[in-house]
């Protein structure tokens, strides 16, 4: 748990914070009431659509829901929880009083091997003209060792870029050579239902599979001041102003990108698949940087 006094300090150290028990059980009641509906709508799906990804269970290969997209579109629930003062709070002491949401995923680690999210940097995804960008992470569940939880790389967030292509294409992950040497520098993040991790977009993170018996069901934004603007040709984008004007959640949007000199690689080229097959999980599949996948000797 980071203490409010040293929270920036900490973040600008180590690339994240962790806020043990910052939203009420309220609040993530309500958010599993609504998250069990949503998966019980789309439990007998056996493709992705725009709001479900469904990949096969390594062991079965049965179909399984992995994730939901933008569910702050689909659920007042997510919307809200992104501009409850819990988060705001924190969010002005990281990137300050002008912050724009990018988008949301609620990741599904289910019970019984739900899938790896291979190292990899969210900058490789989305790099904008300056790195006042993080990610925040809702824990709906208690996240413990056992259930697959979110694995940082302190400081990592102050090197390189690293290369995310495989085959020639961008594939979401690092090589696996990059993921042998950063593994055992890795933290573990645990914490209680109702704690929030936020996360810087150069960070190294990752995440094994959950085998245990237990969800671990973890709902990200995608946040940034609002004079970052994203770059053509990354994974970032909005249909025009007031589209970005409407993703402001405190603060005012600003007409004059802050360029700063910062590592950038692009996402590109993209692999030749279909537009249900552009989500980290199937990018990390379909490519071969991997390391926690179980098909993976090392």
């Amino acid at each position: 748990m980071t203490s409010s006094s040293n929270l920036k300090s900490s973040y600008d150290e180590l690339g994240y914070v962790v806020c043990e028990n910052l939203l009420p059980n309220s609040v993530i009641e309500e958010l599993r009431r609504v998250i069990d509906q949503l998966v019980s709508d789309g439990s007998s799906l056996k493709h992705s659509n725009d709001i479900y990804e469904i990949l096969e269970d390594f062991e079965t290969n049965e179909p399984r829901i992995e994730r939901i997209n933008h569910p702050h579109t689909i659920d007042s629930a997510f919307n809200n929880l992104i501009r409850r003062k819990e988060i705001t709070n924190v969010l002005r002491e990281l990137l300050g009083p002008n912050i724009r949401m990018q988008n949301s995923k609620l990741n599904l680690k289910l019970p019984g091997g739900s899938a790896p999210v291979e190292w990899h940097q969210d900058w490789a995804f989305y790099p904008h003209t300056n790195d006042d960008v993080l990610a925040i992470g809702v824990m709906i569940d208690d996240m413990t060792e056992e259930n697959g939880p979110i694995m940082f790389v302190p400081g990592s967030h102050k090197g390189p870029i690293y290369d995310h292509l495989s085959n020639g294409y961008f594939c979401g992950a690092v090589t696996e050579d990059i993921a042998k040497s950063i593994s055992d520098k890795s933290a573990v993040v645990t914490g209680p239902a109702g704690s929030v991790t936020f996360h810087h977009v150069r960070l190294l993170h990752g995440s094994r599979m959950n085998t245990s018996l237990t969800p671990r069901r973890f709902f990200l934004y995608e946040a940034m001041a609002a004079d970052a603007w994203p770059l053509a040709g990354c994974s970032s984008h909005f249909q025009d102003w007031d589209d970005m004007v409407a993703h402001i959640i405190i603060g005012e949007q600003t007409t004059t990108p802050r360029m700063t000199n910062v590592p950038v690689r692009m996402p590109q080229p993209e692999p030749p698949v279909d537009r249900y097959k552009t989500s980290i999980f199937t990018l990390q599949r379909e490519g071969q940087n991997k390391y926690y996948h179980p098909d993976t000797e090392f």
